[in-house]
């Protein structure tokens, strides 16, 4: 139970310190700050908060749009006293909460809000043994979230991240495609009408992805920033131009992660130990927490560097002699890649094998 334990705080204290669907920092708050829970759906949004000396809480619904922000800032400054400060705490739903985010920031730009991870939600949520579940309760338990965990402030990227991670999604969404279509094609059909439109398609899809690829390429070339840290993560074993893309675009710029430990942390390539007494122990295994795109990527990074001579394939043979499964040495390597990424662009210099030595994984 002690492993078990020690493992999920670490886990947990990594994640704490960089929340957010996008990226955030451990924020240092005072007293005066006022959490406001806020859950987030397509149509409308709900906030909660306690007011200060009372028990039951604070609630209204408002329309997901600019006009319904706007009327929750003057509602949620009404009610709280002029010493404080509200902060606003949703959870991360993808493109709902981030737009939320920027229309609140937008409206006001000294306006704070953190989104946090939606597991470490789930398990405070039963840390607490709240079963009952409402808009109202989800937003009046993000508001007691916030308070007793104190996420970090949500930092929207640079338009050109945005720009990026939207081009790399919907690449990966059309080269599926393409291999399901490629994968169909190959198959006999009763029908020369339907062979042809499946031809057809087939044909339509490679098109868009070489026109998504250029685009890709033209934002990359018209980013100094962009394109020095794309050529740079290539230098890295195993790591292409799909996998370098796909990193920034989504997360960003991995100078921002504090420590390796957050960015791993964030990805979800952590191992978790379940351990205790004498008679449970299971294997190790990843969190898989947070982006499953980055870790399919580098999953992809890991396979092609273990093929070839460098210290990522010399470190993967080490733990196989030592006895890790196959798939275990491969998480490592993930890892390891991973760490790799974000110390090169943080030492402002190409792939050294003694990073691989040096920085903790």
């Amino acid at each position: 139970m002690g492993r078990q334990l020690a493992s999920s705080s670490v886990v947990f204290k990594a994640l704490a310190s960089f929340l957010g669907a996008e990226r955030g920092r451990t924020m240092q708050v005072s007293k005066q700050t006022r959490w406001v829970g806020v859950d987030v759906s397509k149509a409308t949004f709900d906030v909660a908060f306690a007011p200060p000396g009372t028990r039951k809480g604070l609630h209204h619904q408002f329309p997901r749009s600019r006009d319904g922000c706007l009327a929750c800032l003057d509602w949620v400054n009404n009610q709280i006293p002029g010493e404080e400060w509200a902060t606003f705490v949703m959870e991360a739903t993808g493109a709902y909460s981030r737009e939320l985010a920027l229309w609140l920031k937008a409206l006001d730009p000294g306006c704070r809000v953190s989104i946090a991870q939606p597991v470490q939600v789930h398990y405070f949520a039963k840390f607490l043994g709240r079963s009952n579940k409402t808009d109202a309760r989800d937003a009046m338990l993000l508001a007691e979230f916030g308070e007793q965990r104190r996420p970090g402030l949500f930092r929207p990227m640079s338009p050109a991240y945005v720009q990026l991670r939207a081009l790399t999604r919907e690449r990966s969404a059309l080269v599926k495609a393409s291999v399901s279509l490629g994968n169909r094609n190959e198959t006999l059909s009763e029908s020369t009408q339907a062979q042809a439109i499946r031809e057809r398609m087939l044909a339509y899809h490679q098109k868009a992805v070489a026109e998504l690829e250029e685009a890709i390429a033209d934002l990359l070339a018209t980013t100094p920033q962009l394109k020095q840290d794309y050529k740079r993560l290539q230098t890295v074993p195993g790591v292409g131009p799909v996998v370098a893309s796909t990193l920034m675009g989504e997360l960003g710029d991995l100078r921002d992660f504090p420590h390796p430990k957050a960015l791993t942390a964030f990805v979800g390539v952590v191992p978790a130990v379940h351990d205790s007494g004498s008679s449970v122990h299971e294997p190790a295994h990843m969190t898989k927490h947070g982006s499953s795109r980055v870790r399919q990527v580098l999953y992809l990074a890991a396979m092609a560097a273990v093929r070839g001579k460098n210290p990522l394939a010399t470190s993967y043979q080490h733990l196989l002699e030592e006895g890790k499964p196959p798939m275990v040495a491969l998480g490592a390597v993930m890892r390891k890649t991973l760490v790799l990424c974000r110390a090169i662009l943080v030492a402002d210099e190409d792939f050294d094998p003694n990073h691989l030595r040096s920085q903790p994984s």
